[in-house]
């Protein structure tokens, strides 16, 4: 655990009344010589979460429209709520990139049992026997998505307060992917830290469920894998077809020659389905997130819709392994 007041940039604007307010409001630890220093933990973040969660919206909500830090202070201040250290503008004031990987860190060092574990686990297996190994069961839950994108970079991030183009500066010397929630400028799929932070702490809280309930997640295979089978027939079986019946209109099949053009479009259809394996197999760049920066529940319900429909069997399956900050200790 690291000592506090945390690190602040020198071009930052602050005052030694505002680092005194940091520190009345931190809880207080012992370190290793015995002294006491200040520290801002999971367990503080989701202390001050309590005193918001029920004025804020739903995590899908709130990674389609991504509130800004100004529309969530103006929220906490109609319903006359303490800002918390992470949307404070001065005094007191916590980088909300700086919170988010605290509260990550802290869980990425713990081992959490969950409800759907066996569950999970008797799906990977069958997804990665059925593609000897090559394939991985695909993540929905944001808060999930945002975890294992932590996990890949969680040993290069420092425990002192840095800025965000520093993060990424690090991440990037290691070739490792930027997160989605580091404002990297280089990609479009971003979204704010301060969003991912509070969507973390909602799952914390069991506002999630309602994206990972059975009704949700059969309806939408159900409509992903419709959407795979039409994609089959439109553009294997309709291919193939396309030169047996192009061939009659045209008056070049006949008796003598059916044989020849049966096999003709079995050959295009064959060629159909590479085409249509190459377009749709997850790939390692795919990064995980193809259906969206925090999987389909971070798009609107039409964009949803449209992404699942374009990319269905990417809703099933990743090529991108999961990994976690334990993965990194054990190659280290």
């Amino acid at each position: 655990m690291s000592s506090f007041p945390p690190k602040i940039d020198d071009d930052d604007d602050s005052s030694n009344s505002s680092n005194e307010d940091i520190e009345k409001a931190m809880s207080k630890t012992l370190n290793e010589e015995g002294e006491e220093v200040y520290c801002y933990d999971a367990a503080t973040i989701r202390e001050e979460f309590r005193r918001y969660q029920s004025v804020l919206p739903k995590p899908d909500k709130l990674l389609q429209e991504q509130h800004s830090c100004e529309v969530l202070r103006e929220i906490m201040e109609k319903n006359d709520i303490e800002m918390p250290r992470f949307l404070k503008e001065e005094e007191g004031a916590v980088k909300p990139h700086y919170a988010l990987c605290r509260l990550l860190l802290e869980e990425a060092n713990k081992i959490k049992e969950k409800k759907n574990q066996c569950d999970v686990a008797v799906s990977s297996c069958l997804v990665g026997f059925l593609s000897f190994g090559c394939l991985y069961r695909q993540n929905h839950v944001p808060a999930d998505i945002i975890r294992e994108q932590f996990g890949r970079v969680a040993h290069v991030i420092s425990t002192e307060e840095v800025r965000p183009r520093v993060l990424r500066r690090n991440i990037r010397h290691r070739s490792l992917p930027v997160p989605n929630f580091f404002l990297d400028p280089e990609d479009t799929k971003q979204f704010p830290p301060h969003i991912a932070l509070i969507v973390l702490l909602q799952d914390g809280e069991k506002e999630s469920s309602h994206l990972n309930s059975a009704l949700v997640r059969v309806s939408w295979s159900l409509f992903a894998f419709t959407a795979l089978a039409l994609r089959l027939v439109l553009e294997v079986i309709g291919g193939a077809g396309a030169i047996w019946g192009g061939s009659e209109v045209f008056g070049l099949r006949g008796e003598d020659n059916k044989e020849l053009w049966r096999w003709l479009s079995i050959a295009v259809g064959i060629l159909c389905f590479l085409r249509v394996v190459t377009l749709n197999v997850p790939r390692k760049e795919d990064g995980g997130d193809i259906l969206g920066p925090a999987g389909p529940w971070s798009l609107r319900a039409p964009v949803r819709l449209r992404a699942v429909c374009e990319h269905p069997f990417h809703y099933f399956v990743r090529a991108q392994g999961p990994t976690t900050l334990a993965t990194h200790k054990k190659e280290q």
